[in-house]
Order: C-alpha cells, then sequence, then structure tokens
C-alpha cells in the first residue's frame, strides 16, 4: 500500500503532479483545494489547477480564479488557475491550422478542419495547457483537478503533432519541423513524468457506493493499460459514528461502512484517505485550514 506522505507530497526529485479524477459531484475540486492547501503549508510553492468546465475552484477557496496564474491570498505559496477550455481548444485548432497552411494542400486542411471538430480535440487541448504549466519549473507541487482519461492519454502517446497525424494519413512525407520536434519532446518529458510514481499520483475519488467505486475501478484500469497505478484513493462524506445518532443515518452509516471496505479490496495497491461529512459547505481558507489539520 502506497504511503501517504509519498503520495502527497514532493521526494527526492522536488516536483509532484497529483491527479484528482473521479465521476461528477464526488467532491474531486474541494480535494484538490484541499490537497493544494495542505502541500502549500507545507513550504512547498503549489499551484492547484482545473480542467473542468464546470469546477468551483474558485467558490471553495473563496478568491476569484481566472485563466492567469492568481496568488491565493491567506496561505503563502498557493497559486490557482482555470484552464479556459473553450478559449484554450481554439487556440490550440488555431495553432494546428496556421502550422498546416504552409505545409499541405486545401483537401489536406479540410481533412484537418473535420478531425479537429472531434470531442477528443478539447480534451487534447486542455492537456496541452497543463503541458506548458507541468513543464516548466515554477511550482513544486501542482494538483489537477480532472484528470484526463486513459484514451486521451494513449493519443498523447502518439506523434504529438496533429498536422503529422493527418500528413501520414495524406500519404505525404515531409519533414517534421524543429517545432514539432520541440513540442513532442516536451509531450513526452510530461508523459514520461505521468508514469514515474515518485512524481506523480493518479487520484480517484468516490462517496462510498456501488456507482461511483465501479466507475473509478473501470478508469483507473484503462491507466493500467499504460502503467499508470492508481495510487490515491478518496472516500468522501462519510458519515462519522457521532453523527449517526438517528436509525436513517446508523443505516448509512453501516451501509458505508461495507463499501469503504470494497474500496480497500478493489484498490489494495492504494492509499485510503478516508474523509469525513463535514456540516457546513467546504469555503474559504479558515475551513480549509481547518481540515487539512484534520485530515494529515
Amino acid at each position: 500500500m502506497s504511503n501517504l506522505n509519498t503520495v502527497l507530497y514532493p521526494g527526492k526529485s522536488g516536483r509532484k503532479n497529483i491527479f484528482f479524477s473521479g465521476k461528477g459531484g464526488v467532491g474531486k475540486t474541494s480535494m484538490a483545494c484541499i490537497t493544494a492547501v495542505q502541500n502549500a503549508k507545507k513550504g512547498f510553492k503549489t499551484l492547484v489547477l482545473t480542467t473542468d468546465p464546470a469546477a468551483h475552484i474558485g467558490d471553495v477557496l473563496d478568491k476569484p480564479v481566472t485563466d492567469k496564474i492568481t496568488k491565493i491570498e491567506g496561505v503563502e505559496n498557493l497559486y490557482a488557475a482555470q484552464i479556459d477550455q473553450k478559449k484554450a481548444t481554439e487556440e490550440y485548432k488555431e495553432k494546428v491550422l496556421n502550422d498546416a497552411m504552409a505545409k499541405f494542400d486545401e483537401s489536406t486542411i479540410m481533412a484537418m478542419k473535420e478531425e479537429l471538430e472531434s470531442p477528443c480535440t478539447e480534451e487534447m487541448a486542455s492537456f496541452q495547457k497543463f503541458v506548458e504549466y507541468a513543464s516548466s519549473e515554477d511550482f513544486d507541487v501542482i494538483v489537477i483537478d480532472t484528470a484526463p482519461t486513459g484514451h486521451t492519454l494513449r493519443m498523447l502517446e502518439l506523434p504529438m503533432d496533429w498536422s503529422k497525424q493527418i500528413q501520414l494519413k495524406a500519404g505525404e512525407n515531409a519533414e517534421i519541423t524543429e517545432e514539432d520536434k520541440k513540442q513532442k519532446a516536451r509531450f513526452d518529458k510530461v508523459i514520461s513524468m505521468m508514469k514515474d510514481e515518485e512524481m506523480t499520483t493518479f487520484a480517484f475519488v468516490m462517496y462510498p457506493e456501488k456507482t461511483p467505486i465501479i466507475e473509478a475501478y473501470r478508469a483507473s484500469q484503462e491507466l493500467m493499460t499504460l502503467d499508470i497505478k492508481t495510487q490515491l484513493v478518496v472516500a468522501n462524506l462519510i458519515i462519522s459514528e457521532q453523527d449517526a445518532v438517528t436509525p436513517f443515518y446508523q443505516k448509512r452509516r453501516n451501509m458505508q461502512l461495507g463499501y469503504i471496505q470494497e474500496i480497500k479490496n478493489t484498490f489494495d495497491k492504494a492509499h485510503l484517505l478516508e474523509v469525513p461529512m463535514f456540516d457546513d459547505e467546504i469555503k474559504g481558507m479558515d475551513m480549509l485550514n481547518e481540515i487539512t489539520t484534520k485530515l494529515f
């Protein structure tokens, strides 16, 4: 089983990426913010980042968060940014097509435009933004709310330049440019960092019920095909023993305890972090500070 310190904080390399994944509504954003605050309190320069357009990272931190990196007041070393998926996708498409204009004929450009309308393009664009952050040396820890799925990562292991992929399909045989090579090297570096268990932690957040456990397990198996192991699982919204004072809550707690055992059995190589249900919405630095003190 993974040790909590090794999955949460930078090791010898001095760097750590922590990805939080899981189905909608299980508390990924809250866990990303809690983990980022904890790392910042430990003295690591930390960026919490979301690629989820519906994420409420600014609500949890109770600070305005935009697509520009912002210093979060109230905790030293803490920064946040929200990737604007629509903007990132448009920039990505524009760059790919501009690069292609100089290389290909009209029919190939049309084929590329069609390829770029695929839903996968949004994931690739968001991930490319993450690559920009991850390949810089500005932060000790980057915590990402909403990890890319296995199929996105598999696509990213293909030759990274989209125009080159289309070009191969079109039967052309031009050289890959120096810029393409640099981009490929940067992607390769980040993908290899994501496979390095010391530098990257993949975590799944779930509440202790059947559907979130099944979904998390499927996604973790997909990542396993890329040699990426799940090192942390978070069982969220657990009813504590002292709160289970009515028959209803006692029954719910007993059900949760059964599912917590199932999580332990299913993710037997990962560290399990049990997070209680709080009586208030998780919001603001005071509450985040309080939670990190209780949890860690």
